[in-house]
């Protein structure tokens, strides 16, 4: 590994990905590099509408605190044009019925707060802002194939260029940064193995989980702007979403975990529906209007990617987003890890200009894809079917989480503090702070 000698020059830098992670990528990069360059090998969409190489653009994609507050910071002028758009101001706490297994958590106002929207128009709107960039260059229906380097440095990538793509001159495939952000399909360890370096070892959790979605226009108007309706491990495998998103529509997502995939037909669809622990959102379909057809997903397993186990590691190369951590997207956590990830990579660049990134970015960037990823397995980890390692003293932790939920449905602040924790605003030994616990576990 090479991780000294001069300062890298940081004219240029390319993003590898087109998708949140790589687009809040870009925008840190415009900080610190003269020009950006993000290579998709999708053909863009011209409007808000969900990428081809993304197919889980059709489900439920829930922005949390955390993440749309980084993400505003980022894009100032983001807020006012999702509103603009027709996307709804959601108060986690307030607006949202969440039907766990212990009853009914109860909605009291906060600052908890986040824009709901379909994934197509927050990449769109981004993708727009990030385009208004003199420093910033999009190219669409480039696939990247490998890395360019020169000794222990990566200098830039090699391409192949899919039909319609434009002809990209040698230049523009030249970097003294390349981000790796190209989802839970990065080539990233084949293109490592390609230069001599070891592939990393990977933690792979999969529960198993399927998902089926429909966009509707709903007849009634509850009381609520978000429904979540949770599955009960041992019980009842099955749950739903149903989440108001731009154009006075709403994303119904039903899930379902140890292989029990909600159909994707309409009878099936709606009989799954039925057949949640509450009856609250099949209620919530009578009289509503389908607005799409029904987009069924399978690709939901948890996969941690441990770069920064390697011994040796190229300078002028990181890789972050779903590339590194890919998550269970039933946690809605991708999206906000992305943008968490993103001002990593912002301290990084900051704290050691005389060095180029490299190793060390991947060892910041593990900590925080850690906490994450523990949370999100860990949970899939009840459910009959999983695969992966099991943590010792995991079925102890599991009772007392739900000792925490349970307390959750009857207070008010041990309801915030759980959402905060799932927010991201509040690491997760937050919920284990002796004013929670006794409150927790002295009641039933």
């Amino acid at each position: 590994m090479s991780t000294s000698g001069s300062a890298p020059a940081r004219r240029r830098a390319i993003v590898v990905g087109g998708g949140i992670a790589g687009l809040l990528a870009a925008r840190v990069l415009t900080r610190h590099f003269e020009r950006v360059t993000i290579l998709d090998r999708d053909l863009l969409p011209a409007g808000p509408d969900p990428r081809a190489g993304a197919p889980q653009s059709h489900h439920v994609h829930v922005l949390l605190t955390r993440g749309w507050r980084i993400m505003s910071e980022l894009f100032p002028d983001l807020g006012p044009a999702l509103a603009a758009a027709g996307a709804h101001e959601i108060d986690w706490l307030d607006d949202v019925a969440w039907h766990t297994p212990f009853g009914e958590a109860p909605r009291v106002p906060s600052q908890l707060r986040s824009r709901a929207c379909t994934r197509g128009l927050l990449e769109y709107l981004a993708r727009e802002a990030l385009i208004a960039d003199a420093r910033v260059r999009v190219h669409s229906g480039v696939e990247v194939t490998g890395l360019q380097a020169q000794g222990e440095r990566i200098v830039g990538v090699q391409v192949h260029r899919r039909s319609g793509a434009p002809e990209l001159a040698d230049d523009d495939l030249r970097a003294d940064l390349v981000v790796d952000a190209s989802g839970r399909a990065s080539k990233a360890p084949t293109w490592l193995a390609a230069l001599g370096y070891p592939e990393p070892p990977e933690t792979v959790i999969d529960a198993q989980l399927g998902y089926a979605t429909r966009l509707y226009e709903l007849t009634a108007r509850p009381d609520w702007k978000v429904l979540y309706a949770m599955g009960k491990p041992g019980k009842n495998p099955r749950g739903g979403v149903v989440y108001p998103v731009e154009g006075g529509r709403h994303i119904v997502t039903l899930v379902g975990y140890g292989g029990t995939f909600p159909p994707v037909d309409e009878a099936g669809f709606l009989e799954f529906a039925g057949a949640l622990e509450t009856p609250a959102l099949r209620d919530a379909l009578v009289g509503a209007v389908p607005c799409s057809a029904i987009h069924g997903y399978r690709k939901t397993e948890n996969r941690l990617r441990h770069y920064e186990k390697l011994r040796r590691w190229p300078a002028g190369l990181v890789v972050l987003g779903d590339a590194a951590c890919a998550l269970n997207p039933v946690y809605g956590q991708g999206m906000s890890v992305a943008a968490v990830a993103a001002t990593v990579l912002d301290a990084a660049l900051r704290a050691r200009p005389e060095q180029p990134l490299g190793l060390r970015f991947q060892k910041r960037l593990a900590a925080g894809n850690l906490a994450a990823f523990m949370t999100a397995s860990s949970d899939d980890l009840r459910w009959p079917g999983t695969t992966g390692k099991v943590s010792p003293g995991l079925k102890l932790m599991h009772r007392l989480v739900d000792r925490i939920f349970a307390a959750a449905t009857r207070s008010p602040e041990i309801h915030l503090r759980l959402v905060e924790v799932l927010h991201l605003m509040r690491p997760s030994h937050a919920l284990f702070h002796p004013s929670v616990l006794r409150r927790a576990l002295l009641r039933r």
